[in-house]
Order: structure tokens, then C-alpha cells, then sequence
């Protein structure tokens, strides 16, 4: 998230340099760049109430005297008449419409909503819009606004039972919905994938003077995930999954109206709110000596009182919770709260001695498989323990951290087909992965230690292999270098429900580590790990343009330095290499050599040119050597 240095600086009295609020960021955890007066933020997924102007400053608190008040509407607002019905109130406990209309709009917007634009480099959308966006940015709370005059009248509810699953959202974009979605529906059409995106139908525009302004607090877990699932950048589903405060719903509406009311002239305002009022703010016991006992510290009860209070705690015969602060449940979490203000620096160290573990024989085992599939040009990858399977044996996690993924995996098979569709649609046309990893099961708690690999497309990227897709074969002949017999438990997935358009295959097998140990226990001189294996890297989500060139050598004492050259040769952009395509004619002495280059950026979508330029300082060093040519080059 981005925070401008200035904007910030609006709620800190002092006026601290941008430098040392950077080092109080980071002394209270809140990782971040500086880019032009910009602090470029990382929060931790807990500290969503942290992701606005007002929630960072709420932190600074504890360093700098702050003005924490926003200038917010007074106006009686009447009660709004609205068919609203909410089916889900275990997901959305809390929920608010605003309905306001103007007129006499401003044609320019006050300094402190134009510097929002302007220093962050965002785009303006509409009046209400934009408003709808700031309003998200100082204060955490997502509105969605709806034209009025569009919904006709309106009988509005939140329910997943839907009779029309096409939706048009507000990036243009059509979705197929699959039934299981909370949405917005207006007379049973969605106008809203709810905490999410709302519906192009239904968007306000530079004419709209009536307006609905929905201001929801939604369960986290009952929005985790469902971006993802539709490929949605959305602000306010980055908020909504970290949790927003359930009782600052008024407070964003009054600082709603009361922008509107800087801009235009306001001729109507009604609300309707809904709670289930099962709010309460968190209470936990006064015991400043277990933080003590926690962080090995020994401060007073007053520097604990006084940090409490500073950082929007109350207390009198206990210590009240904040309503934003989601995070808090215990001992340990007020004492990492008090760690972060203090300095974790500050805080002695103490030395404690752990056993020396041996490796056992298991380990040993592991090291060699790891080193054998690296040779072969395999990939490790760890995924996540946890998957959506509720096959009988699954294990349910009673407190998941994403409702999507509630089960122990019972395979690992299942987590590398994904690997490998992931990697097809980054355009990766060579996949051989494995994992060793523990699955769980109800009837047997821990199963086993599994060795799964997945591999599919080109057997590898030399003119040997290129043309040669991996299959079963590869993978038995692989195995029956170390003694390992697997022809019967290969399998050939099938793509038939998978999101995958590539016909190519993909082939994979589970093995329980202890039934092949003894093959791999012995040490393989030929495999042991090396410091020089390829590291992990980023992945760039931008796409990739390869380009293939077929040179022709017309002297063969010339074909090694061709060769090299091509191998050494680093071009800007260049992200691989390789022969793809070698032949001799004997009668002519003419060697044709064919390389592929692959250009991709990590920071953008390379352009023709770009890569053109590429490929010429590519061709330029190959044409000085002797009796290189390049055929079809004018």
C-alpha cells in the first residue's frame, strides 16, 4: 500500500521528517520503501486495521503527539426506507446504506482530495467514486457506490442464491459466478460481487447526482480467497480479508457526507442500518508482570499504562480491546505490542544451548533423492499443507487461516498438478517438479513421508530432447538408475477438469519414502548436493516472447567458437537460451545450428522493438566469425 509522506504528516502535530517516521515504522514492524516522498508500505496480514492514513498515524501515535479527529458531518440524516434483506448475517453482521442526492457539484476538487490524486498518481473516476476511494485510503473502510436512479426500486439483498450467474463488473470484465458467492442482488440480478467488486449495471458516472453508498463490515474468512478466484485486483477485498473495524461504519458515512458536502450542495440524506449487535470489545486480564515474564523485561506498571492508552486500549478492572484491533486475543499478543514500542534492540538477549541433533538415516535418504532429481534438472517445491479436499480421510482444521483451505492434505500428487498448470500459463513448456512432504490422514494420523513428482511437455531445452515429450517411459527409466521399479504406479492425469487449455500431457507418482530408502541411503557420488544449484527466483507475471534463429556454418573448424558464442552471448532482457536444432551435411561441410531465446521483463510487457534490439546484439558477434551466415537476413 502506498502512503503519501504529506498526507500522513496532516495528523502528526510535530511535523517529523519523513526519515525518522521511517524508523519508527519500522521499529514497530511495518516494512516499506521510500519512493519520492512515498512510503511504499508492506503490512503483515494481521495488521489490517494498519492499511489507511488513519490506522498507520493510530500506531505513530506512541512516538508523536497526534490529532486524530476527522472533520465529519453533523446533519440529521433521516432513516432510509429500503428493501434490504440480509441472508447472510454470519458473514455480514454489519451493514449501512447511505443514500444522498446533490447538486451544484464543484468543478474542482478541495487541495487535500486533489493531492490525493495527484501525489499517489491515481486516476480520477467520478464524483462519488472518487470519493468512495479516498474515504478507503484515511480511513480503512471500503463504501461501494451505487447510482440510485439505476436500481430503479430497489428490493436489495445479500444472499449466494442466485438464479443468474453472469456478472459484468466494474473493470468491464465478465465472470461466471458458481453459486457459492455472496452478492448483492437487486429483484434476484447481482449488482455486486459483495466485498469484492460491484457491477458495471449499476456504476455511478460523471452524470450521477443519486447515490447509494453501501458500507459493510463483512467476516474476513467469508472474503479470503474469492478475488483469487476470479482474477479481481480489488482494494477492498485486500481490506475486508484483514478485517476492518464493525463499528466505524457511521463515522465513514458522516466523513463521506461530510466531503460531498465540501463539493456540492446536498438536498437529501437518509440512512439505513442493520447490526446484529453481537459486537463486544475483546477483554483480557491486567497482568503486567507475565509481560514482563514474556519479553524478559522488568518496566513499570505506568510505561505499560501509558503505551496501552496511547495505542487506543482502555482499561480500568481489565484491559478493553480496541474494535479495529482484530489481531489481539492474549498475554502474548498485548507483550509483542509492547515489544514493538520499547524495541525489540532494547530488549535483552538471553542464551539458550539446543541439543545437537544427528541425522538419522531418513535424512540421509532425502538428501540423496533431492540431489538424484536435481541432477536430472527436477525443481523442489514446498506447497501449502492445506487444501479444500474433504475426502473421508481428511483432517478438518477447527481454526484455518484461510476458510478455503480447511483439510490436512491426503496426497501431494494433487498440489503439483496445480504446480504445473500454474507453470503452463507462464508459458513453460519443459515441468519437472517434485515434493517430499508428510500427509495426514483421520484413520492414521501421520500416514506417511511421500516423494511425489509431476512432469510434463518438452523432455528439456537441447536438440536432443526438445522434441521429445516426457511420459511415463521418462520417468521409469529415470528410476531404474537407482534400482526402483515404478511402471504400475505412474499415472497419466487427466485434464478433463482441469484449467488448462495445452494438450500436452502430464505424468506423476507418489511414493512413500521408506519403500524406497534403501536405494537412496547409500551415498550416490554422482548426485551429492552441490552449492551451486539454481536458487529460487521471482516469477515474472509478465509474459514471455521467444525468437528462433537457424545459423549456417559453412566451415566446421568454426563451429565450436559459433557455439560458444551463442551460449555467452547476455542480451538485455534475456531470460534463456538453447539449441534446440543441430545438423551436419557431410557432402557440403555446412553445419545448420538452431537456438530458441526467450525475452521477458519482471517489470513490464517487452515490446517488438525492444527485443528486436536484443536479437541484433545477438546476430552482430555471430556474423564477424567466418562463414556464418544467417539465412532470410535482408
Amino acid at each position: 500500500m502506498k502512503i503519501a509522506y504529506k498526507h500522513l504528516l496532516r495528523f502528526l502535530k510535530n511535523k517529523p521528517s519523513i526519515e525518522d517516521i521511517s524508523k519508527k515504522l519500522f521499529q514497530l514492524g511495518h516494512e516499506h520503501e521510500i519512493q519520492s516522498s512515498i512510503f511504499d508500505m508492506e503490512f503483515t496480514p494481521n495488521r489490517g486495521d494498519c492499511l489507511s492514513l488513519l490506522g498507520l498515524a493510530r500506531d505513530l501515535n506512541v512516538f508523536y503527539e497526534t490529532d486524530l479527529e476527522l472533520n465529519i458531518s453533523n446533519l440529521e440524516i433521516k432513516k432510509l426506507n429500503l428493501n434490504f434483506t440480509n441472508n447472510a448475517i454470519d458473514k455480514c453482521p454489519a451493514i449501512s446504506f447511505l443514500n444522498i442526492q446533490v447538486e451544484d457539484i464543484a468543478d474542482n476538487y478541495e487541495d487535500y482530495l486533489e493531492s490525493y490524486f495527484v501525489d499517489l498518481k491515481l486516476n480520477k473516476n467520478n464524483f462519488f467514486t472518487d470519493i468512495s476511494n479516498y474515504i478507503a485510503y484515511e480511513m480503512g473502510q471500503p463504501t461501494h457506490c451505487y447510482d440510485y436512479s439505476k436500481l430503479g426500486e430497489p428490493k436489495i439483498s445479500l444472499t449466494n442464491e442466485i438464479s443468474e450467474n453472469k456478472f459484468k463488473t466494474l473493470l468491464d470484465k465478465n465472470i461466471e459466478l458458481d453459486g457459492t458467492d455472496m452478492v448483492f442482488s437487486n429483484h434476484n440480478k447481482v449488482i455486486n460481487l459483495a466485498g469484492i467488486i460491484g457491477g458495471m449495471e449499476t456504476a455511478c458516472t460523471n452524470n450521477t447526482n443519486d447515490v447509494l453508498v453501501e458500507c459493510a463490515y463483512f467476516v474476513p474468512e467469508s472474503i479470503i480467497g474469492r478475488a483469487v478466484k476470479y482474477n479481481v485486483q480489488s482494494d477492498a477485498s485486500h481490506k475486508f480479508e484483514r478485517g476492518v473495524d464493525p463499528t466505524i461504519q457511521e463515522k465513514a458515512l458522516r466523513r463521506f457526507m461530510q466531503i460531498v458536502a465540501d463539493h456540492a450542495k446536498i438536498i437529501k440524506a437518509e440512512i439505513f442500518s442493520y447490526s446484529s449487535g453481537n459486537f463486544q470489545n475483546k477483554e483480557l486480564e491486567i497482568n503486567f508482570s507475565k509481560i514482563n515474564s514474556i519479553l524478559g523485561t522488568n518496566e513499570n506498571d505506568d510505561m505499560y499504562k501509558d503505551t496501552l492508552m496511547k495505542l487506543g486500549f482502555n482499561y480500568d478492572k481489565c484491559i478493553r480491546v480496541p474494535s479495529y484491533r482484530n489481531d489481539i486475543y492474549n498475554q502474548n499478543d498485548l507483550a509483542e505490542e509492547f515489544a514493538r514500542v520499547i524495541g525489540y534492540n532494547k530488549i535483552r538477549s538471553k542464551s539458550i544451548s539446543l541439543p545437537k541433533i544427528k541425522n538419522n538415516k531418513l535424512d540421509t535418504v532425502e538428501r540423496n533423492i533431492k540431489s538424484f532429481l536435481i541432477e536430472k534438472g527436477f525443481f523442489e517445491v514446498i506447497n501449502f499443507p492445506f487444501c479444500n479436499d474433504s475426502n473421508k480421510d481428511a483432517i478438518k482444521i477447527d481454526n484455518p487461516l484461510d476458510s478455503n483451505r480447511e483439510y490436512l492434505r491426503t496426497n501431494v500428487i494433487d498440489s503439483l498438478v496445480s504446480n504445473i498448470i500454474y507453470n503452463e500459463k507462464r508459458q513453460k513448456d519443459s515441468i519437472k517438479i517434485f515434493e517430499i512432504s508428510n500427509i495426514y490422514s483421520s484413520t492414521d494420523i501421520l500416514v506417511d513421508k511421500k516423494l511425489a513428482i509431476a512432469v510434463s511437455g518438452r523432455c528439456g531445452h537441447n536438440y536432443k530432447d526438445f522434441s521429445n515429450q516426457l511420459d511415463k517411459k521418462y520417468i521409469s527409466n529415470l528410476f531404474e538408475e537407482v534400482g526402483v521399479n515404478l511402471d504400475e504406479e505412474i499415472l497419466n492425469i487427466s485434464k478433463d477438469n482441469l484449467d488448462s487449455k495445452l494438450k500436452t500431457k502430464i505424468f506423476a507418482v507418489e511414493l512413500s519414502v521408506k519403500d524406497i530408502q534403501e536405494n537412496f541411503y547409500q551415498e550416490l557420488s554422482s548426485y551429492r548436493t552441490k552449492e551451486d544449484y539454481a536458487q529460487y527466483e521471482p516469477i515474472s507475471e509478465f509474459p514471455s516472447s521467444s525468437r528462433d534463429l537457424s545459423f549456417s556454418i559453412g566451415d566446421s573448424s568454426k563451429v565450436q567458437l559459433a557455439i560458444e558464442t551463442l551460449d555467452n552471448v547476455k542480451p538485455k532482457f534475456l531470460k534463456e537460451s538453447f539449441m534446440f536444432d543441430y545438423y551436419k551435411n557431410n557432402e557440403t561441410d555446412i553445419t545448420k545450428v538452431g537456438y530458441r531465446f526467450i525475452f521477458q521483463s519482471h517489470k513490464k510487457t517487452l515490446t517488438d522493438s525492444e527485443i528486436d534490439e536484443s536479437i541484433n546484439d545477438i546476430i552482430e558477434p555471430m556474423l564477424i566469425i567466418d562463414s556464418v551466415s544467417l539465412p532470410g537476413l535482408k
